[in-house]
């Protein structure tokens, strides 16, 4: 879970920084702050909020690939249990 939250993290203060520069750069002399920041703001928590289930599933499919499942994966708590 961490893990998600690290790319979620690392993609949401990406879209930050990329939205604020393409603002700043389309209205470089004379910089309008407030609309410049809102749709910083509004870019950054749609990425935020709709971009988690992705980053959720991506770092679900790379902890995958890193340890993949063996054959005692998920058997360990029925053989726990004695009658």
């Amino acid at each position: 879970m961490l893990g998600a939250m690290a790319i979620s993290f690392i993609t949401t203060g990406g879209s930050l920084l990329i939205t604020m520069a393409i603002g700043v750069a389309v209205t470089y002399p004379d910089v309008p702050v407030l609309p410049v920041l809102g749709s910083t703001v509004a870019v950054t928590l749609l990425v935020g909020v709709l971009g988690y289930p992705m980053s959720y599933t991506l770092w679900q499919a790379i902890d995958l690939h890193i340890r993949p499942l063996t054959e005692d994966d998920g058997e360990d708590h029925g053989r726990a249990i004695v009658s």
